[in-house]
C-alpha cells in the first residue's frame, strides 16, 4: 500500500505517502552515528583513568531515551527522520502521545534490537500499512514529512463497500486518468454560473470520447457527465 488516509480530529480526511522501508533503515543508521558519535564524545572528554562517576548518568539517559523524546518532542521525528523527510504518524488523526511514543520504544527490543531488526522488517512487508509491531500496538505508521493531500484535491470518491462497478474495464485507468475525470468535473461546475445543463458539457464530451476509446468500451448509461462520474467510482472501488 502507497498511501494511508488519515482523518483528523476537525474530520477532515488526509492522505500521506508511507514511508518507505529503505527511508526507515537509512534514518536508523543516522540516528545510530549520532547516539555513537555522543558516546565518544562521552567516553573522550569525560571518562577519567578513576573510571565511571555517578554523575556521567545525566550523559547516558539522554542517549538512552533519545528515539523516545525526539519523536515525542519534535512531532513524531528523530533527527534520522527529519534527514529522510519521514515522520511518525498516528492513524487516528490524534497527536502523537507519550504513550504512542513509549509503546513504539519499548517494542523496538523486540522489532529492532532483537534479531537485528529482522522482526520489523519482515512486519513492514506484511503489513497493509507498512507497520512494525510498534506500530501495531500504538495505532502509527511512518509516513513521508511531506505536506498532506487534501482527498478532495486528489482523485478520490467515497463509495459504498456494496458498490457494483458499473464499467469493470475501469480497472485499466491509471491515476493520471482518475485525477483527470474529477478536474474535468470540477472545471466545469466551477464553469456554470448560470444553473444550466452541463450534462453535454463539450468538455464531458470529449473526455468521455477519449476514455470510451482507451477503455474500449462501445455503450454507456446516462449523459457524458454522468459516465465520468461512474467511472471515478469504478476507479475508487476497483483500486482500493
Amino acid at each position: 500500500m502507497e498511501y494511508v488516509h488519515i482523518s483528523t480530529t476537525q474530520n477532515i480526511e488526509l492522505e500521506y505517502k508511507i514511508a518507505g522501508i529503505g527511508d526507515r533503515i537509512l534514518a536508523f543508521a543516522f540516528d545510530m552515528l549520532v547516539l555513537s558519535s555522543w558516546y565518544i564524545l562521552w567516553a573522550v572528554l569525560l571518562v577519567r583513568p578513576g573510571g565511571f562517576a555517578p554523575w556521567h548518568v545525566i550523559f547516558i539517559l539522554p542517549a538512552t531515551f533519545y528515539t523516545l523524546l525526539t519523536e515525542f518532542f519534535l512531532d513524531g521525528q528523530t533527527f534520522g527522520k527529519m534527514l529522510l523527510k519521514i515522520k511518525v504518524a498516528p492513524l487516528d488523526g490524534a497527536e502523537l502521545t507519550l504513550g504512542k511514543s513509549l509503546t513504539r520504544w519499548l517494542l523496538r527490543i523486540i522489532d529492532i534490537w532483537i534479531m537485528w531488526g529482522t522482526v520489523a522488517v519482515i512486519a513492514i512487508l506484511v503489513s497493509n500499512k507498512a507497520q512494525r509491531l510498534g506500530d501495531m500496538l500504538s495505532n502509527t505508521t511512518v509516513v513521508k514529512a511531506t505536506r498532506p493531500i487534501l482527498l478532495e484535491q486528489t482523485s478520490y470518491v467515497e463509495v459504498p463497500p456494496d458498490y457494483i462497478p458499473v464499467y469493470p474495464q475501469s480497472y485499466m485507468l491509471s491515476d493520471e486518468d482518475a485525477a483527470t475525470i474529477k478536474e474535468v468535473l470540477r472545471f466545469v461546475e466551477g464553469q456554470n454560473d448560470s444553473g444550466g445543463l452541463i450534462e453535454y458539457h463539450p468538455l464531458h464530451l470529449k473526455t468521455q470520447n477519449a476514455l470510451k476509446q482507451k477503455l474500449g468500451i462501445t455503450r454507456i448509461n446516462g449523459s457524458a457527465k454522468t459516465f465520468l462520474e461512474d467511472l471515478l467510482r469504478d476507479f475508487n472501488y476497483l483500486h482500493k
